[in-house]
């Protein structure tokens, strides 16, 4: 009877041991595995605003997107996308397996691109500001080593032009700005990824960690000279006063054809039971060869790589930068509701050798290649719900603590000067035909 019992312990230790082994192997052929991404709707677009309140100058944002993803061909593999911005429009035509995705990217930027805005403390100073445009076509081929690693090289060439009816005149600048000129940009990226996403990715489990090269030759761009008044100057009915010419101040020569751009992020997210959600996000960048022309935007919710909530676009331009993000996400039990507060802090080094951000001389700070903090921090807190239990509304506020304000250049010269700045965006969403 001992023995009985004996081997029939052991045949359920070994059963038991055998579904472990099972489940673990399960679990390890489900990372080396790699597994195809449908989008969940073929169509779903997003509408609303970022508006900046605060002592500065604050510039509206219209919020606008529409994105078509083809996925039902015949054919599984094939792969179509059509995407619409506020400031780009790009269509893809490719393959998508398990394995690979790959596909050619035509694509037009317009009026935000290039150096787009040029604040002190707060002030747009609208003749420095040039808003850039192109157009052009490339291709980019991903290969999905495991389910959570894949590498990705693309191409991209296009050409660029600074003035544009409608869209970036560029007229009464006082910067010699570039006229035209072709880029061509290849890039290469690797991405480690274990993420699960749900409640329409505001809940999120796992980490991420990315890096991506970039290199671009600016063939054609000749020599640009950026410039910077030494004296304030300001519009009355029409008319700049003082009237003085553009001679008085510095000018930024910027012969710089060959940039070099490097990205890297990491994040890592657990969500409690209950769907209560830490979240630690990190951005990074660093670059050489950059002019104000061509200098990474940093600042506000919509920025592409460089997102510090509670600042303006474009606030900042910096060869080098570091964003630590940390949110607690909470739900709220009506119509999907949830609050997420966070705190947010960027780091940039004194010297900056973006040329262009020498800033003048009219007060010391100017007089030195850089911004007058090395950190500056920002609190935010988003809002979202289903509307009816339907419509994905969220609202995201921000307040940057560390934003220095004025509203005209007679004030920046003469120190009337407020701190803090308040970041508002609202956005509706809206997503329908279902992917099979």
């Amino acid at each position: 009877m001992m023995i009985a019992r004996a081997c029939a312990c052991i045949a359920v230790c070994a059963m038991y041991a055998a579904s472990l082994a099972a489940r673990d192997a399960a679990e390890w052929r489900d990372v080396l595995t790699p597994q195809k991404k449908k989008q969940e709707y073929r169509h779903v677009i997003a509408l609303g605003i970022d508006h900046p309140l605060g002592g500065g100058s604050n510039s509206l944002s219209p919020l606008v997107a529409y994105y078509w993803f083809g996925e039902n061909f015949s054919n599984p593999d094939l792969y179509a996308q059509l995407t619409f911005t506020t400031t780009q429009i790009y269509a893809i035509a490719g393959i998508k397996t398990d394995r690979i995705f790959a596909g050619v990217m035509p694509l037009v930027q317009h009026s935000t691109y290039g150096a787009w805005k040029s604040y002190n403390r707060g002030y747009d100073d609208e003749r420095r500001s040039v808003g850039g445009n192109n157009v052009g076509a490339g291709g980019f081929f991903q290969y999905n080593i495991l389910r959570i690693l894949s590498v990705k090289a693309s191409f991209h060439s296009s050409y660029h032009l600074y003035r544009l009816f409608l869209l970036t005149p560029n007229e009464h600048k006082y910067v010699n700005m570039p006229k035209r000129h072709w880029q061509i940009k290849p890039a290469a990226q690797i991405v480690l990824s274990d993420v699960e996403e749900r409640e329409l990715g505001r809940v999120k489990h796992g980490y991420m960690a990315r890096v991506e090269y970039q290199y671009a030759r600016r063939v054609g761009y000749g020599t640009w000279y950026d410039y910077d008044r030494l004296i304030f100057r300001e519009k009355y009915n029409d008319i700049w006063a003082p009237p003085a010419g553009n001679t008085m101040g510095i000018w930024y020569r910027s012969r710089a054809k060959n940039t070099n751009r490097l990205y890297f992020n990491a994040a890592a997210y657990y969500a409690f039971s209950g769907d209560y959600n830490l979240l630690f996000d990190f951005y990074g960048g660093y670059f050489t060869g950059v002019d104000r022309n061509n200098a990474e935007h940093i600042g506000y919710f919509q920025q592409d790589h460089a997102i510090m909530p509670g600042y303006f676009d474009t606030e900042f331009y910096h060869h080098f930068y570091l964003i630590s993000r940390v949110q607690l996400g909470i739900p709220i039990p009506f119509w999907g509701m949830r609050i997420q507060p966070g705190f947010n802090l960027l780091y940039m080094p004194k010297k900056n050798e973006v040329i262009g951000q020498g800033r003048g001389a009219i007060t010391s700070w100017w007089l030195v290649r850089g911004y007058p903090r090395r950190f500056y921090t920002s609190v935010s807190c988003s809002f979202s719900l289903l509307l009816g239990n339907l419509l994905p509304l969220f609202i995201d506020y921000a307040y940057g603590i560390d934003a220095i304000r004025a509203r005209s250049s007679h004030n920046v010269y003469l120190q009337r000067l407020t701190r803090g700045s308040h970041e508002l965006q609202v956005l509706v969403v809206a997503a329908f035909g279902k992917n099979e």
